[in-house]
């Protein structure tokens, strides 16, 4: 892991025997845990994260998987060890870091990853705190640290909470977030404080992230073990009464500003996405060319699909945007959804795709648990196999979640630039299933 701490006003950056500071951590640094802790102890100096501006693969061991990450960091103190170098003075394949580092922040980009930015951000958390007699007892832990939030858990004395950041164009996560932790509850965790303009959400502790790793995310699976068939049942049953329970309120949350991304969305943008533009056959990670036909010959079904679901007696509810283990909660016997910036209003079969959610041995029981809040609305035949097409179609809606939506709004496209490839290889999974 390499450090960028550059000095604009002089354009340079901090060097350590003639390159930038590096060290080996163990854990993933993705998100930035635990990365100004251990450059700080390298350099003698307490530092803050900015953004991270490079991360790739390495070669990988037979025990250990290798990434390199490189992060522009903060210097809050005065000084740290080390010399102030030119980028013309660095290893040549260190010199586009150090000068992306030195360039002016972009309007796109977050208050968190400016600098001075997590000053203000812990002046507005330690604010409400006091005010709620709830005072931090330690130092924010980072959970994530992204284009798109910023994520901290807050120990507090009776107890951890958590404070979040989103950016402008996530920002109706704020008001959602309250409309749904006062009005539904069980679908997001209690709101102790929230700042609309800023983005700023303070959230009461909602439990304990689910630790499946069902999609292969490289999420922990140390709860797989556990994890039963009636767990599944009931968080697909919790999905469900929140969708329905939505029904009657989709005024409200499209005063919140929520967009309609159900069916007839997803079917005005089926011809471009499948058109080759985003298939990026010719990038590194890129469909392949048979990849891309294959996908291009599912065109006609997935319209027929989208059409039915638009006829379909089952209404548009509340849509989570982005449904998988890793937004789930659970506490004893209850579950919390978490991180709505994605929230939308759609039709409930492409939002709730269990394969995300819960391990394909309870795919059949998670079902049935699950269609049980719509029966009667069609035949028990009809009603499973329009919500199979649900989940095959949702993939698009997916997609459509990067395309026209974060990929639109970050500083830097190209680390989401592939992101949807995902769901298009997920759709092609389908269809070689038939």
């Amino acid at each position: 892991m390499v450090a960028v701490i550059a000095d604009p006003e002089r354009g340079r950056v901090l060097a350590v025997a003639g390159q930038l500071p590096e060290l080996q951590m163990a854990g993933s640094v993705y998100f930035g845990q635990g990365v100004t802790e251990a450059f700080g102890t390298l350099l003698g100096a307490e530092l803050a994260l900015l953004r991270r501006v490079a991360f790739r693969r390495l070669p990988d061991t037979e025990t250990h998987q290798l990434r390199g990450a490189t992060w522009s960091l903060d210097l809050l103190s005065d000084s740290a060890h080390g010399e102030w170098s030119l980028p013309a003075d660095l290893p040549a394949e260190q010199r586009p870091w150090a000068e992306a580092a030195l360039l002016p922040a972009p309007p796109a980009r977050p208050l968190w990853q400016r600098s001075g930015g997590q000053a203000q951000l812990l002046a507005w958390l330690d604010d409400e705190l006091a005010a709620q007699e709830r005072p931090r007892s330690a130092a924010p832990q980072i959970i994530k640290h992204t284009q798109i939030s910023f994520l901290a858990r807050v120990p507090t004395a009776p107890g951890p909470l958590y404070f979040k950041a989103v950016p402008g164009f996530f920002r109706s996560e704020v008001p959602v977030t309250c409309w749904l932790s006062r009005e539904l509850p069980g679908a997001a965790p209690p709101v102790l404080a929230a700042d609309a303009e800023q983005g700023f959400l303070l959230l009461e502790n909602g439990g304990e992230a689910l630790n499946l790793n069902v999609v292969g995310w490289g999420f922990p699976d140390d709860q797989r073990g556990t994890w039963t068939p009636n767990d599944s049942r009931a968080l697909l049953r919790q999905v469900a009464h929140l969708q329905r329970a939505s029904e009657a309120r989709l005024d409200d949350l499209r005063a919140l500003g929520l967009r309609e991304r159900g069916p007839q969305y997803v079917l005005t943008w089926l011809p471009r996405l499948l058109d080759g533009r985003y298939f990026h056959t010719a990038q590194e990670g890129g469909l392949s060319a048979e990849e891309a036909q294959r996908l291009q010959a599912m065109q006609p079904r997935l319209q027929a699909m989208l059409e039915r679901l638009a006829a379909s007696p089952v209404p548009l509810t509340l849509g989570h945007g982005d449904l998988h283990e890793g937004n789930v909660l659970k506490r004893q016997e209850h579950f919390t959804m978490i991180d709505w910036s994605d929230a939308c209003i759609t039709h409930p079969f492409l939002d709730a795709n269990l394969s995300y959610l819960v391990p394909q041995e309870h795919a059949e029981a998670a079902a049935d648990a699950y269609l049980d809040a719509w029966k009667g609305m069609l035949p028990p035949a009809e009603l499973r196999a329009l919500y199979r097409a649900g989940q095959q179609a949702g993939e698009l809606f997916r997609a459509l979640g990067y395309i026209d939506g974060i990929q639109l709004g970050v500083e830097d496209a190209s680390e989401w630039g592939n992101v949807h490839l995902t769901h298009f290889r997920a759709l092609l999974n389908f269809g070689s299933e038939g």
